[in-house]
């Protein structure tokens, strides 16, 4: 099984950011930021570490929220990073990398995310 990593895009800083930091060090997890120009890349290859294939241009829409992708995480790990993330107030959007969304791009998962988010009555925000 690949290590688990935290995929977080952010389009400002965030005040949990440093907590976000050491709570993924003391459980051993690495978090990979995501920068606006890896948005329309696969999920699959940013949780991977790859390079970007050349240097693609920055959007113009860059995601207008935080958001958290759990990649490779077992259930407990899951669960201990969630509760973590009560903890230090870290409220953004979160989803789990599944073989379903492995080929999407951030912004499509983003997209899918705000649907959900409306369906369940929450605050929707505009998608890119």
């Amino acid at each position: 099984m690949p290590h688990p990593v935290i995929l977080f895009y952010t389009p400002s800083p965030v005040p949990y950011a440093s907590k976000l930091l050491s709570l993924c060090a003391v459980q051993g997890l690495r978090l990979q930021m995501v920068s606006a120009g890896d948005l329309d890349r696969p999920l699959s290859a940013l949780a991977q570490g790859l390079p970007a294939h050349g240097e693609g241009p920055s959007p113009e829409n860059p995601l207008p929220e935080p958001v958290l992708i759990f990649c490779h995480l077992s259930n407990g790990g899951l669960d201990r990073i969630l509760l973590s993330l009560r903890r230090i107030k870290a409220f953004c959007l979160k989803a789990v990398l599944t073989p379903t969304n492995a080929q999407w791009t951030l912004r499509a998962l983003y997209s899918e995310l705000c649907r959900e988010r409306g369906q369940l009555g929450g605050v929707h925000s505009p998608t890119p």
